[in-house]
């Protein structure tokens, strides 16, 4: 019989709090898991008056809780949680109740929700801490230091906030615990570690193995002590970790069953959101580039555009420059789509279109049109194509019934670089002001007169001089593709070369042949320009040459200045290219703007000049470019070096006698003095070399030799580094190649390496001159380089389950000009290029730290963003580690989706020669920087 004392009911040592009068308890347990609430499952006899109470409905379902008493007579609760099923059942004039509850923990677990994480840069430990306290009285409890950030995209879709915070502690490979003695919804991240709690002397235990993961063992053990889920525990003098708990009442007495794990833990499953799986998300476009968007996510109340993240667009343009491009704009809806269940794998699919109002010129299904915010109007009907912008005032019509129609409220220019033909049965030309043709200064003109102007009327004709020339040309061209004003020039010469040869006038003989070859090299300069330059030099040369025909000195003078300022321009940009971080981006958009630029000066496009030429100033400020920048960097030099440079300039913005003084002085030690450079172009010389991105003293380059012999393959060119003595080297920057050929041909000799794993180490050494590598070395000559290249490795085994294979890379550790480790067995790739992203080639700084935080790694730019493709498109990628892969990959846990691999047989000793760790993985990374090279060139 039960003894009620303050409401607490007493069965034996087991205390009740409930809202039923129990006459004895038939049958207890209480059940705990990691990732799971606590349950309670309870049947009882209740009291004759108790059951006729529930028959008239006068029962209600409310709390409950379980108290056991410890050795000191003690309460110790056991459990609280909400009723959440009763069942009573009457027979042979017993009543008999069999309950469940559940802890409150499941007040998280109700209601599943959708809502974005765009801003990757929060912690782990913030998510949980934003959900858990959206609860009334909710808390938690951090037991794994969760202060990792994000690093990716993160959706919570269709998810309680129970299971969506279950699965991003699977991130962090560990569980969630929940609270099971407490009102209010509480839980634990992660299990205690280190301090144990107890001691379990049972002899009634089992020894077994996961099924999961078949290394691992753990025990099934029974005791009279009560421990909490997550506890550490000394059993047979090792310590254990509380892993699961089942409380069970036998025979009147509380039993205790664990399940013990190494205290370390078990590695879990990552879990995955499958409802993700094939869903679609609207969203509200805020910001694009390149193939890229950001978006506002309908789910989501507010979004900040500065830390939301980017996602591909899936653009027909491929990478090739082919196809069909076209973003959305800012304030379009769009459709955020999820190919798999991993978030960070979305890419935007489409704008969707809303309903418009009534003059709405979408309603004919065979009418197909492409309109721009701007006015521009690609029109397709039945009949006609027509193009048109400004509301018509430029439309060119193609119908198929009265042919081809132009209008122009402006101009219409015609432009070939070489001819243009008109054919008809007639051709009809009108003006009503004047009609002109004109070409070299002559012309003929009607405007109500008949008017006609040349140097010479002939009727003759070519001279022998003129043919000759035209044949020499001909043969010279062998098919090129010369521009206009090339041919022009060179006719012109060789016609002047020939003409002297017949009066035997030597002296002008050989003038026409140097002015023919003055040109030459002039268009041979314009062919050694990027692509984005040798167009506009060209037109430029091209008009130049025009006003020259014409005498127009002002025309000369203003093109001759474009032209020096595109050239400025292309070697500002190349320097900007060689800056570390997101430099490349900004000179992606300099490109781009001296296209508009010259577009609109050329009257190709419209725009407005002077905030293109504002936007340049900007983002070339960044660099240096500026007098209150250079003043600035000139006083950070002579700082640096008070030895070389002795600046003290004012701060102030602009240019003086003091500031082009200094900047002289600067130029001319650097050895730029005599190179012809715009003081804009010195501003970012000095920004590098005030800042440690090129060498101070400037570094001498040094002549290449190819060696008379060489170990390696024939086919294996190989340039080892010519001696040179200490004194032509600053003793203060590194050596002029990163390994002295004696010491990889010693390496090389003792280890016995031939073809491509000994070509990858020669090939180290083409990184010499690389200004990240050049930079750091001069920083710190300890830095430690590894070395990928990939297609030189043998790391290529059969995988059934991956039929794209992975290829071999060699990896190569270098110290200080030593060679610490080599390996064939290592990999850049993913195990699927066309799903996981593929770091792009090139040199990244990484630092020593757990891969998802498991076992030591190299994290490249400690988990920031990096270059990336998949499947060819552009992407950028985060949390690329270089960790540890395996011979046979899982379809379902594959060996990398993005970072680099070195093989499990040889990771400790590649980390150990990074030093890293020294001979475990259980050690605690050192957080050691170095240098990441990635190379694909011999790629098969």
């Amino acid at each position: 019989m039960s003894t009620v004392v303050n409401q607490l009911a007493r069965y034996g040592a087991i205390g009740i709090h409930a809202p039923y009068r129990m006459v004895s308890i038939l049958d207890m347990r209480i059940t705990q898991k990691i990732n799971d609430h606590g349950h309670l499952f309870l049947t009882a006899v209740l009291s004759d008056e108790e059951g006729e109470s529930y028959e008239q409905g006068k029962m209600s379902a409310d709390k409950i809780e379980i108290f056991d008493t410890d050795l000191h007579k003690q309460d110790i609760c056991l459990f609280k949680g909400k009723i959440r099923s009763t069942e009573i059942r009457y027979k042979n004039g017993v009543y008999t109740i069999r309950l469940e509850a559940i802890s409150y923990s499941s007040l998280l677990d109700t209601t599943n929700k959708n809502r974005s994480y765009q801003n990757s840069g929060i912690t782990y430990y913030e998510l949980f801490r934003e959900i858990v306290d959206s609860y009334p009285h909710g808390d938690f409890i951090d037991l794994i230091d969760a202060e990792q950030h994000l690093n990716e995209f993160t959706l919570q879709y269709e998810e309680t906030d129970w299971e969506f915070l279950c699965r991003m502690a699977s991130r962090l490979n560990t569980g969630v615990i929940a609270e099971v003695i407490s009102e209010y919804p509480r839980l634990w991240l992660g299990a205690s570690k280190g301090r144990i709690k107890g001691t379990i002397n049972s002899h009634n235990y089992s020894i077994q193995k996961s099924d999961t993961v078949p290394k691992y063992k753990y025990i099934e053990v029974q005791d009279n002590q009560y421990f909490q889920l997550g506890d550490v525990v000394l059993f047979h003098s090792n310590t254990w970790s509380i892993d699961q708990c089942f409380i069970e009442l036998e025979k009147s007495t509380l039993k205790y069953n664990y399940t013990l794990v190494p205290e370390e833990g078990i590695p879990r499953t990552k879990y995955a959101n499958t409802r993700l799986h094939g869903a679609s998300l609207e969203g509200r476009v805020i910001d694009t580039k390149e193939d890229f968007v950001k978006v506002h996510l309908s789910i989501d109340a507010q979004q900040d555009k500065l830390k939301s993240c980017w996602f591909a667009y899936s653009t027909m343009y491929t990478g090739d420059s082919i196809g069909w491009y076209c973003m959305p704009e800012y304030g379009d809806t769009v459709i955020l789509y999820f190919p798999t269940d991993e978030e960070q794998q979305a890419y935007i699919t489409q704008a969707v279109r809303k309903k418009a109002g009534k003059n709405d010129l979408i309603h004919q299904p065979d009418h197909k049109r492409f309109h721009t915010r701007q006015g521009k109007v690609a029109r397709f009907d039945p009949k006609e194509a027509a193009f048109s912008t400004q509301e018509e005032k430029i439309i060119i019509r193609l119908n198929q019934g009265t042919g081809l129609h132009v209008y122009s409220h402006h101009n219409i220019t015609f432009h070939a670089d070489e001819d243009i033909v008109l054919h008809g049965k007639k051709v009809e030309m009108s003006a009503s002001g004047m009609l002109k043709a004109a070409s070299k200064g002559s012309y003929i003109q009607l405007d109500g007169t008949f008017q006609t102007h040349a140097a010479r009327l002939s009727q003759k004709g070519l001279s022998t001089a003129e043919l000759k020339a035209y044949y020499s040309l001909i043969k010279e061209m062998n098919g090129q593709n010369y521009p206009q004003w090339l041919q022009n020039g060179l006719l012109k010469f060789k016609k002047q070369y020939y003409e002297a040869n017949a009066k035997g006038d030597q002296k002008a003989s050989q003038q026409a042949a140097e002015k023919a070859k003055q040109l030459r090299q002039q268009w041979k300069s314009i062919c050694q320009l990027p692509d984005w330059a040798r167009e506009q030099m060209n037109d430029y040369t091209a008009q130049w040459w025009a006003a020259h025909a014409i005498n127009d000195k002002k025309e000369e003078n203003r093109l001759h200045g474009l032209a020096s300022r595109l050239r400025d321009n292309v070697q500002i940009n190349a320097l900007i290219r060689d800056c570390p971080g997101n430099a490349y981006k900004d000179a992606n958009r300099l490109e781009e703007i001296s296209r508009q630029y010259a577009d609109i000066v050329n009257h190709l496009a419209p725009g407005d000049k002077k905030v293109l030429a504002q936007e340049a100033a900007e983002l070339r400020s960044k660099y240096g470019v500026g007098d209150l920048a250079a003043r600035q960097n000139l006083n950070k030099l002579a700082h640096k070096y008070p030895d070389s440079f002795q600046y003290k300039l004012p701060m102030k913005g602009e240019w003086d006698k003091e500031l082009n003084s200094a900047l002289y002085d600067f130029a001319k030690k650097y050895g730029l003095a005599d190179k012809g450079y715009s003081r804009e172009v010195l501003e970012v010389y000095l920004y590098q070399v005030a800042n440690g991105i090129l060498p101070w003293p400037k570094v001498k380059p040094v002549t290449k030799i190819k060696p008379a012999t060489s170990e390696i393959n024939q086919k294996d060119e190989v340039i080892p580094k010519q001696e040179v003595s200490n004194k032509d080297i600053p003793q203060t920057n590194y050596k002029d190649e990163i390994l002295e050929k004696s010491v990889i041909e010693a390496y090389i000799n003792a280890h016995n390496l031939k073809g491509n794993r000994a070509k990858a180490i020669y090939r180290v050494n083409e990184y010499s001159s690389n200004s990240i590598i050049r930079n750091s070395l001069s920083a710190n000559k300890n830095i430690p380089l590894v070395f990928f290249f990939e297609g030189d490795g043998s790391y290529s085994h059969t995988q059934s389950d991956h039929p794209e294979g992975r290829y071999g890379a060699s990896v190569i550790v270098v110290i200080d000009g030593h060679i610490k480790y080599t390996s064939a067995n290592t990999s850049t790739l993913p195990d699927h290029e066309k799903k996981s992203a593929t770091v792009n080639e090139g040199v990244y700084d990484f630092v020593g730290g757990l891969h998802r935080g498991d076992y030591p790694a190299l994290r490249i730019r400690d988990g920031g963003a990096v270059s990336s493709k998949i499947d060819g498109r552009s992407y950028t990628a985060t949390g690329i580690n270089i960790h540890k892969g395996y011979n046979r990959d899982n379809p379902d846990r594959p060996t990398s989706t993005g970072c680099i691999t070195i093989h499990k047989d040889e990771y400790i000793g590649f980390l150990a020669a990074v030093g890293v760790v020294q001979n475990s993985l259980s050690e605690s990374p050192k957080k050691i920087r170095g240098l990441a090279i990635i190379d694909r060139k011999d790629r098969s």
